[in-house]
């Protein structure tokens, strides 16, 4: 077998299985029973060698951690294993590298220890809320707190910011945080692990308030002092007592310092960047960068200081204090301590978001329900299972045995896409879940451009082996050029974009990156392969149409005059409909908990979903919470109201109208609160401000790649698509939410796909056939590709068309939209895009020969 072969099927079956393998474990794991397994093998050679004494001490020590969970439990597994091993309780400290080691480190603190368990024990498949719900906590503020002249509100609202900063860098994907009161906020994330929600609970409360204190000069003396008579001491006019946690023989002891009572003048807000790090030992430490003022600051500080300890003290712990050997200059500092990972991150992520205005506190805590609703859910997960193999179905029967080899291109894709998002610890939702069906669209998309190529080839009547070689070569630029552009405006809207939009990003990007793999390098390695044994003689497929031969600028004006027509009305009707177009997501509304005495079990959230639309609300969220103390469960109604006073809302026709409609429950309702929209006018602008350079960077790509008036035309055919999408789902009685704003984004990235592909084809035309008019280039260039344009969008419209007819919720909704969509989206391709290419090419080709002619040459 030839070389290029083999490593070429090494690589593919080296890259499946790893990827199928770092996927697993899919959901989390007991955190104690993952513990005693990794040091099952450690305490087996204790027992070998009769060391008795650490397989007690191992013992004593799960037995105190077991108990103390048992106690409180809100506490962490790692927390308690952690707490256990200090001795506190059996008086024996535990090493805990001695039973499970880190290869990297053989004297590993007891920090690091836990943290290779909990990611051992950690899933990997992360579901956000709307899929599977997950935590909410509701914090709260003194309002007598707030700072003399500041509003309560707008210390609500900078609150709200800052814990969406630190959240997102613990790598908590797509929080919700939304006010719910004056001085009250809902902090709601997907379902994680006991020990990732400590973690968070550390992060909302904690103050951040970063100090710098110089050490006493003679603090070896004055701690010799305070041991032999700590009643009688008194510390150097000026200093205080403190104590730092330092690690010694893999174990924490307490070094007493003095520290000046008073900072120096560097501050924590003149922090512009933290981030977790390695330092030259090895041990995970947090790297800090000041701004202008805190990088003169510091070098003050450090110039008149050489040869003296600096402590770093963070909300009152000491976690280093060096000795300064230089002055710093450069406007970095580190912290070092005995960090997990974990710790590292989360407090680099709290130091960079900034400290809190004010002292807040957790109020309460729930579990929850997915937002989309548990029935819709599931309905959602079997349409697209259906649409997945119906579109297995068509490509096997059309394509035939190549249809066999794109099936395979494309699981080995979706195996790509699950594996890296596991593998980043990415989470699943229902944006995301879009840029997975577009995904698959365009590779799809990507098989068919290639087998497309191949069929004029057998046309032209080439050899198979050359029918296989000019069908990808002819084919790679359309791929490149289109998944490349899509990939470019999917990293301009994760870097500017916040929440739903980055999620959508974010998995379009793995994909986009899978598809080329799979499209351009598996399925030809596998036609290589059949072709060296000499098995496929010839290529068989189906033919949807042959040599079609449209003039589809002929009328050109009439349909540039229904498109701007559609615009108009569907602006209008933006206009018209105006708030009432937008859902609670945008919005706020009420939120209403009900306690249920149900003796039959709970009410069925499809239920009351439909008693409430009876009722008018037909933009609701239906749910339940649990409290995580208590134990019993609510029924949470989320409901748009005109007032944001809750004393005008009629919740007394709600309670009547679920008494009637669910007979033999009692509803108590326990809590009526008044809440605002997940997307604030900050997201909004965000979005924006995305989507606008997002188009700036198609432009600019395409007209570096074709020319100027190409980028126009593929922006200008974008919009369109989006406008008109929009328009008739809100012309149809539709409320815009996060659901629609994915489907709007996965159209975006269709209607850009579908244009580049076309706009190829005639750039390649441009150099075969000179004597052509631009009108009768773009014309010809249609008409090759309009098989594919077909196949393409109605591979698409399988999966779409199964989300719509048995989706059900919130999926419906998204489904209508990409169906209108995908229509609109292959109309503006080929009537408006190519329009106002032709237009803007009036004159003679000769005078606007600018776009560089690519002749893809084959054997």
């Amino acid at each position: 077998m030839k070389s290029s072969l083999i490593w070429r099927f090494a690589l593919i079956f080296a890259v499946t299985i790893l990827w199928a393998v770092s996927m697993f474990p899919l959901k989390d794991r007991d955190y104690f029973e993952t513990f005693r397994k990794m040091a099952d093998k450690q305490l087996r050679n204790y027992d070998q060698a009769g060391d008795t004494e650490r397989i007690k001490a191992f013992d004593a020590m799960m037995a105190e951690a077991e108990a103390a969970l048992k106690a409180n439990s809100a506490m962490a597994p790692g927390t308690a294993i952690r707490d256990a091993a200090k001795g506190t309780a059996t008086r024996k400290r535990v090493v805990l590298h001695e039973y499970i080691p880190v290869p990297t480190q053989p004297k590993a603190s007891n920090a690091l220890v836990l943290s290779r368990v909990r990611t051992a024990a950690a899933g990997k498949l992360r579901l956000g809320l709307d899929l599977r719900g997950g935590t909410e906590f509701v914090i709260s503020f003194n309002a007598a707190d707030v700072p003399e002249g500041r509003r309560v509100e707008s210390v609500r609202d900078q609150i709200i910011e800052i814990l969406r900063n630190r959240v997102d860098k613990q790598g908590i994907s797509e929080p919700e945080l939304k006010p719910t009161g004056p001085n009250a906020i809902s902090l709601r994330m997907p379902s994680v692990t006991e020990s990732d929600k400590a973690d968070v609970r550390h992060t909302i409360k904690q103050p951040a308030k970063l100090e710098f204190r110089m050490v006493d000069p003679n603090n070896d003396q004055k701690v010799a002092e305070y041991q032999r008579d700590p009643k009688r001491f008194r510390p150097t006019p000026g200093y205080e007592y403190f104590e730092m946690e330092v690690e010694r023989d893999g174990g924490t002891e307490n070094e007493v310092l003095f520290l000046k009572s008073r900072p120096e003048e560097v501050k924590g807000e003149q922090v512009s960047r933290a981030m977790a790090t390695f330092n030259e030992y090895g041990n995970y430490a947090i790297s800090m960068s000041f701004d202008s003022a805190g990088a003169a600051a510091f070098a003050r500080v450090t110039t008149q200081c050489v040869g003296q300890r600096l402590a770093i003290v963070l909300d009152g712990k000491v976690y280093s204090a060096p000795v300064i050997r230089e002055a710093i200059t450069g406007g970095n500092a580190e912290i070092t301590g005995s960090f997990s990972p974990e710790e590292a991150q989360r407090l680099a992520g709290v130091i960079e978001s900034g400290n809190l205005p004010v002292s807040i506190q957790i109020d309460s805590e729930f579990g929850t329900d997915p937002t989309l609703g548990s029935d819709s859910v599931r309905s959602g997960i079997s349409a697209s299972l259906w649409g997945m193999g119906l579109v297995v179905f068509f490509m096997i029967v059309y394509y035939r045995l190549t249809g066999v080899i794109a099936v395979v291109a494309l699981s080995m894709n979706m195996l790509l896409i699950l594996g890296t998002m596991t593998i980043s610890r990415a989470t699943f939702t229902m944006p995301g879940i879009a840029g997975i069906i577009l995904t698959i669209g365009m590779a799809v998309d990507a098989n068919v451009l290639i087998y497309e190529r191949m069929r004029e080839e057998i046309r032209n009547g080439k050899t198979i082996g050359n029918v296989v070689k000019a069908g990808y070569s002819r084919a790679f630029w359309a791929i490149f050029d289109s998944n490349l552009t899509t990939v470019l405006t999917a990293m301009v809207l994760y870097w500017y974009g916040t929440g739903p939009v980055r999620g959508f990003a974010v998995t379009l990007i793995i994909g986009l990156i899978a598809s080329m793999f799979t499209a351009l390098f598996v399925t030809r390695a596998i036609f290589d392969l059949l072709l060296y044994l000499d098995k496929i003689k010839t290529i068989k497929m189906m033919q949807l149409m042959k040599n079609p031969n449209f003039d589809y600028l002929k009328h050109r004006k009439m349909w540039v005059g229904i498109s701007v027509a559609c615009v108009v009305v569907s602006l209008g009707t933006a206009l018209y409909r105006g708030k009432s177009g937008l859902s609670i997501d945008f919005v706020g509304g009420m939120q209403l908990a009900y306690r249920c005495e149900a003796p039959q079990g709970d009410p069925d959230v499809g239920k009351v979903r439909n008693i409430l639309a009876d009722k008018g609300y037909t933009d609701c969220r239906v749910g339940y919470k649990f409290a995580a103390v208590q134990g019993h469960r609510l029924l949470e109604l989320v409901l748009p109201s005109r007032s944001t006073d809750e004393a005008d809302f009629d919740d007394a026709a709600i309670t009547q109208a679920l008494t009637e409609g669910v007979p033999g429950v009692k509803f108590t309702l326990v809590q009526t609160t008044s809440i605002g929209g997940l997307i604030g006018a900050r997201f909004q602008m965000q979005a924006m401000l995305a989507l606008f350079l997002a188009s700036l960077i198609c432009i600019v790509y395409l007209a570096f790649r074709f020319e100027f008036a190409y980028g126009v035309a593929a922006v200008v055919a974008v919009l369109h698509d989006v406008i008109i999408a929009a328009g008739f789902f809100l012309l149809t009685g539709g409320l815009m939410s996060l659901t629609t704003l994915a489907a709007l984004l996965t159209i975006m990235g269709f209607s850009l796909n579908d244009t580049i592909v076309i706009f190829d084809r005639v750039r390649e035309d441009l150099g075969l056939h000179k004597g052509k008019s631009y009108v009768q280039i773009i014309n010809q260039a249609v008409n090759e590709t309009m098989s594919r344009t077909i196949l393409t969008s109605l591979t698409v419209w399988i999966v779409v068309w199964t989300l719509f007819l048995f989706g059900g919720g919130a999926i419906n909704d998204f489904a209508l939209i990409m169906l209108v969509g995908v229509v609109v989206g292959t109309y503006s391709t080929v009537f408006i895009a190519s329009a106002i290419v032709a237009a803007w090419h009036k004159g003679p080709r000769v005078a606007e020969a600018k776009v560089t002619p690519r002749v893809a040459e084959a054997e």
